[in-house]
């Protein structure tokens, strides 16, 4: 799946911890694809960056993530006010919430 023909875009603030990831990441690039799991939920959603702010370590920050698995998972849980956990593999690495959803031709 080309993940530029999904229109979706989630815009959240978050936060990365220090001590749990090493490097910095780039958001623009496109590269980083880690999962959310909504706090009190256990589902693995996957999503990409495709914008943020410039990352800095216990700041928060905002980003825009797509949702990459669209035809198999469902990310109705992520809506305006949802908190989440950020995961790389089974590494808790950050936290955010949803500040919006919406649909563009950027994305």
């Amino acid at each position: 799946m080309n993940y530029r023909e999904n229109k979706m875009c989630i815009y959240v603030k978050i936060k990365f911890f220090e001590a749990k990831r090493m490097t910095k990441i780039s958001f623009s690039a496109g590269n980083y694809r880690p999962h959310f799991v909504i706090k009190n939920d256990s589902e693995y959603l996957g999503v990409q960056f495709v914008d943020g702010e410039d990352f800095v370590f216990e700041k928060e920050i905002l980003g825009i993530v797509q949702p990459i698995y669209t035809e198999t998972v469902d990310y109705g849980k992520l809506i305006q006010g949802a908190e989440f956990f950020i995961l790389e593999g089974k590494n808790l690495v950050g936290e955010g919430v949803v500040i919006e959803k919406f649909e563009t031709e950027l994305c």
